[in-house]
């Protein structure tokens, strides 16, 4: 159910925006935020910009899944806002509403500011039109994330009681077989519930389907060209992606990972570590250490955030970046809409926005990173996610957005949730997958 603030009530079902009404209220939804800083932010934003501006806003506030949905019916016709920030809509929906027209471009907002942008973020928010079939920035880019990894230092600790340094591998395979190994440990040291490595198996969450990019890059496959062209039919890249899919599901079935990851949602593997069930996790933000803030020893000293290992070939593993951003639709509220983002994205007021986020995302601001609150030496969290957005690597749904609708149906997690769950053989479901997204690529294509 969506919540109405800035002078309007709760409202369950929304208006669409009205082409005949100039003098309604500015319809923005949002994503609820994770910490009650982000929700108070961008409501006093808000209420600031209508006093200053005159211009009322009805600001409606639903969960991510709830955003999400409504991206998708926006695709299938349904209402659209004058604005919209949805935390995964960016990836998900974005470059389709680009695609299919419903966006503004956004360069005379975002220019003041364009030097500012640290880089890949102009990049991941430039979409194609197929209509003018040129490619501009769509959106506003409030912050940026990627997948980052998270492990206690303190079980690690007691597994290794009788070593004085623990050495975490910076190598792929070894990497990961360092958490298998140090399962046995700690099961020997009592953790008997405890499971190395806390990865997510199940088609039902989004997050298998983002860190199992990390496991193509680290393999060195290629999905798509910079043409946009799908490169899954060829032996080499086939090859690769069956590796990849051994690879992240031989955790799974080694026992290293705990039996119900192929049930998961989007919270549960959070949920798992954060129980000592796991001793390593990855996630797609910085939520799992965020929800530590207010113990200073969990969040200093018993969770550690590091970068990704190297890849297969030894090179440094390229990250997907996910940029959170803000998309202004065509309606006859455009002036205020650019009005709104313009204000919203003063240096002042986006650093209160990002910053009420306890670090779960980093700043697009490259002078706003140069805050303290960013900067803490001791914070291996803020630096491992600094250090992991820097090696960024352009998207795939950038390059064609056919591939938004191989994240929406995660497409790749279905096929390791087969492994897992049906014991399929690895080459057959990388060969359904291979099949699902060709299927998705030529209803693009004939669209």
């Amino acid at each position: 159910m969506g919540l109405s603030v800035g002078g309007c009530n709760v409202t369950g079902g929304n208006q669409a925006t009205s082409p005949t009404s100039n003098d309604r209220e500015l319809l923005i939804w949002w994503s609820e935020g994770y910490y009650p800083e982000e929700t108070d932010a961008i409501e006093s934003i808000t209420r600031q910009w209508e006093k200053a501006s005159g211009n009322k806003v009805k600001l409606v506030f639903f969960n991510d899944g709830e955003i999400s949905q409504r991206a998708t019916e926006i695709l299938n016709g349904g209402p659209k806002p004058d604005l919209m920030y949805g935390y995964s809509v960016g990836d998900s929906h974005g470059p389709t509403f680009a695609y299919k027209g419903f966006l503004l471009e956004t360069s005379d907002v975002i220019e003041e500011f364009k030097s500012d942008y640290s880089p890949g973020i102009i990049e991941n928010i430039t979409f194609l039109n197929k209509q003018t079939k040129e490619r501009h920035p769509y959106s506003i880019p409030l912050s940026v994330s990627s997948a980052y990894i998270h492990y206690w230092k303190d079980l690690l600790e007691e597994a290794n009681a009788t070593d004085l340094a623990i050495n975490i591998p910076d190598t792929w395979n070894e990497f990961w077989e360092f958490w298998g190994v140090n399962q046995k440990k700690a099961i020997q040291a009592g953790f008997v519930d405890i499971k190395g490595v806390g990865l997510p198996m199940a088609s039902s969450t989004s997050d298998t389907h983002i860190l199992f990019d990390f496991f193509l890059e680290a393999h060195e496959a290629k999905i798509i060209n910079t043409s946009g062209e799908l490169l899954l039919r060829k032996p080499e890249e086939r090859k690769k992606v069956i590796k990849a899919m051994e690879n992240y599901t031989s955790f799974y079935k080694r026992g290293w990972v705990p039996s119900k990851a192929t049930e998961w949602g989007d919270v549960d593997n959070n949920i798992n570590f954060l129980s000592s069930l796991s001793l390593m996790t990855a996630n797609p933000t910085l939520s799992i250490p965020g929800s530590q803030t207010a113990d200073e020893v969990a969040y200093y000293e018993r969770i550690a955030s590091i970068g990704w290992p190297k890849g297969m070939t030894g090179k440094k593993v390229r990250t997907d970046i996910s940029v959170k951003q803000m998309f202004i639709f065509d309606t006859n509220k455009a002036k205020e809409a650019k009005s709104y983002a313009r204000n919203l994205i003063k240096p002042e007021n986006l650093s209160a926005y990002v910053e009420g986020s306890q670090g779960r995302y980093l700043p697009v601001s490259q002078r706003i990173l140069e805050n303290p609150f960013w900067n803490q030496l001791r914070n291996t969290h803020i630096q491992a996610s600094r250090e992991t957005v820097e090696n960024y690597k352009l998207a795939y749904q950038i390059l064609n957005p056919a591939y938004t609708e191989v994240r929406r149906l995660n497409i790749w997690a279905q096929a390791i949730e087969q492994v897992c769950v049906n014991n399929t053989p690895v080459d057959v479901a990388v060969d359904n997958a291979i099949e699902s997204i060709e299927s998705i690529f030529k209803k693009w294509e004939r669209s």
